[in-house]
């Protein structure tokens, strides 16, 4: 059955539309102070999460609050764990991780990067990992033993290299990455869940987007609580989850 998950805990411990948010998702992933988040915000959130009934997963980022953990670091494997380890301390028990920003988007494509938090991932016991279908990481956690958890994104446009056959999320810096119509968003998130394709970008040049159907899976749908259109949208995606099953 098709969960809704919701990047959460960003904006401090007291936030209007993150608080209401959980009251419509089933997953959490937790900010845990890497990009965002702190000890304060995550209990206000573990507290939500108990009376909602809300799945607690690791939102684990690049140390870099200063760009929110969108950007890609250089970075010693030894000093990405002593961070992510400071990280999922807040988190003890915890046994499912979804990256974020930069982290999760280098590890879609780095095969060395995958294998490493892959490796880091079973020497904390993880048990789950939410991440982008058919990527590196997913394949090393596949691999490890760890179950996967393929992610769509209700509100995020995905591009397709037909060269190398790999879909990605648009980067942010493209104009278009975002989806902020909510009927147009839910139709794309129905289109993943419902046929198992996405409508994704092979091409922008002259700025006309050529598109392409290519297959996706999807076990659990991300709506971004920063998103414009968060609340809106998980109300409208309520009863996806039922029509999934």
């Amino acid at each position: 059955m098709i969960t809704l998950n919701c990047d959460i805990g960003e904006r401090g411990p007291d936030h209007p539309i993150d608080i209401e948010l959980m009251g419509h998702i089933q997953v959490a992933n937790l900010a845990c102070g890497g990009h965002a988040g702190d000890a304060t915000s995550v209990r206000a959130f573990l507290a939500l999460a108990a009376r909602h009934e809300v799945e607690i997963a690791a939102h684990l980022s690049y140390p870099d609050r200063e760009h929110f953990g969108r950007k890609s670091l250089d970075i010693a494997v030894t000093d990405l764990f002593d961070s992510l380890n400071e990280q999922i301390a807040l988190l003890p028990g915890i046994t499912c991780v979804k990256f974020h920003g930069a982290l999760y988007n280098d590890a879609v494509v780095d095969t060395d990067l995958a294998a490493s938090l892959a490796g880091w991932l079973v020497s904390k016991k993880m048990a789950r990992i939410i991440t982008f279908p058919d990527s590196e990481l997913a394949r090393e956690c596949a691999t490890a033993r760890i179950t996967v958890i393929n992610e769509v994104f209700a509100e995020r446009r995905y591009a397709y290299d037909t060269e190398t056959k790999r879909l990605t999320l648009v980067s942010r810096s493209k104009p278009y990455a975002s989806i902020t119509a909510v009927d147009e968003a839910v139709t794309h998130t129905r289109g993943m869940v419902q046929t198992g394709r996405v409508s994704a970008v092979i091409s922008d040049e002259g700025g006309t987007l050529v598109r392409q159907e290519v297959p996706i899976k999807a076990d659990t749908v991300c709506v971004h609580s920063d998103s414009a259109i968060a609340l809106e949208l998980v109300r409208a995606l309520a009863d996806l989850r039922h029509a999934s099953g």
